[in-house]
């Protein structure tokens, strides 16, 4: 295969000032070869306090959210409330692509810092904003968390079954898909540039994009009134049941498609499952029997009692085998040990110097025929590449010292 070494990414030139929002986006530029220089405070990127930690030891270098993250990024310390910091700021955005951050809106503002400011000296500068609700509308100055983000654009209320209390798909679900959007705008708005050049001003709000993943729960109120949750009690249709390690997971039959059905009762009859005739009844074709309580009741009685003989692989093996859509609920376990990931060589392992041992770091969610994806170097220590980045971009020694004496930056 290929490898396309000089590819237009690998030119570009990244500044990330984001926190526990945002690193994904510059992550997924540095993955492709682009030079990011990751910005944070004095005191530290916020998602440094964030557990877990390696070995369980909390230090400012052992958060393992922020390894994976800025991974492939350098570091840079720098103090956005010292008139020297802002003017780093300005200076590094001169010669940038892209500056990815997830201040709240107006903050960059009242430091003089606007969009306009910073790319006065570079008009194909791209800068792509990412908050709980955008910088316009009339929550615009709202605080957000990724639970709100998650409440507020429906995907909260989603993920629960009927009456039951909405459930939160755990980690940082909202953060993760505006951070995906983000880079898609940012990469739009980067070929704009490059085009025109003139750079643009990306407005990414996590509300917007968790609203993207309701998939049709708005047009089923919009044309059926009806308010759409998931299908966790309609019988074999997108149900979990439990077998002898865990989970699975399985769609025997969608609407009225009996030809999905015939096969699962296939299965059932060959795998000698007591009472698998009550299956083999053309009522369980109808919706309105699966979503009833004796369907339910009825089809996890019998389904159950084959499931909890077998573990997940058989059952997803033999299922698969008569051609019934089931699959087992992989956990963290599950997922390292899982041969197609392990084929595709999606899992990386990496010395991590600071910490002195080995980090698992999750690949790249595509893989290219001609651009190689790169894991890169470990994450930035606080500061470890402030006197690097800044005689880079024009600072003599002396100056760098000045800076750092001052407290406009910091540097190991």
């Amino acid at each position: 295969m290929m490898i396309m070494e000089n590819n237009y990414f690998s030119k570009l030139k990244v500044l990330d000032f984001t926190g526990e929002l945002g690193p994904y986006t510059a992550k997924m530029f540095a993955g492709i070869g682009a030079e990011v220089i990751h910005l944070e405070p004095l005191d530290g990127d916020p998602l440094r306090q964030v557990g877990p930690f390696y070995k369980n030891a909390k230090t400012p270098d052992s958060s393992l959210p922020f390894c994976c993250y800025n991974s492939g990024k350098r570091g840079l310390a720098l103090n956005l409330d010292h008139a020297d910091g802002q003017a780093v700021l300005r200076r590094l955005c001169a010669s940038a692509d892209l500056l990815v951050e997830s201040f709240a809106p107006g903050y960059l503002t009242q430091r003089g810092l606007a969009y306009e400011t910073l790319s006065a000296k570079n008009p194909k500068l791209v800068q792509t904003s990412i908050t709980p609700f955008g910088h316009t509308g009339p929550l615009a100055q709202q605080v957000g968390s990724d639970l709100t983000c998650a409440a507020m654009s429906g995907f909260l209320y989603l993920a629960g079954v009927g009456h039951e209390k909405p459930v939160r798909s755990p980690d940082n679900q909202a953060y993760r898909m505006a951070e995906a959007y983000a880079a898609v705008g940012s990469t739009i708005a980067l070929f704009g540039a490059q085009r025109s050049g003139k750079g643009q001003f990306v407005d990414v709000a996590c509300i917007e994009a968790g609203a993207g993943a309701l998939e049709n729960a708005a047009q089923f109120w919009d044309l059926e009134g009806k308010i759409r949750r998931g299908r966790g009690k309609e019988a074999g249709t997108a149900t979990i049941h439990p077998c002898a390690d865990g989970y699975i997971a399985i769609v025997a039959i969608m609407g009225k498609n009996k030809v999905m059905w015939t096969p699962f009762v296939e299965w059932m009859k060959q795998e000698g499952v007591e009472e698998w005739e009550v299956f083999d009844n053309d009522k369980w074709i109808e919706s309105a029997y699966r979503e009833s309580k004796e369907g339910y009741d009825t089809f996890c009685r019998v389904f159950e009692r084959y499931t909890m003989q077998h573990d997940k692989r058989y059952i997803y093996e033999t299922g698969q085998g008569y051609s019934v859509a089931v699959t087992p609920v992989s956990n963290g376990k599950d997922l390292l040990e899982n041969p197609q990931l392990k084929a595709r060589g999606y899992w990386h392992t990496v010395h991590n110097e600071t910490l002195g041992g080995n980090v698992v770091y999750p690949g790249a969610p595509y893989e290219f025929g001609e651009i190689r994806w790169q894991q890169g170097g470990n994450a930035p220590r606080l500061g470890q590449h402030t006197r690097e980045v800044l005689a880079e971009h024009g600072y003599a020694k002396q100056d760098i010292d000045a800076l750092i004496k001052a407290g406009a930056v910091y540097a190991e």
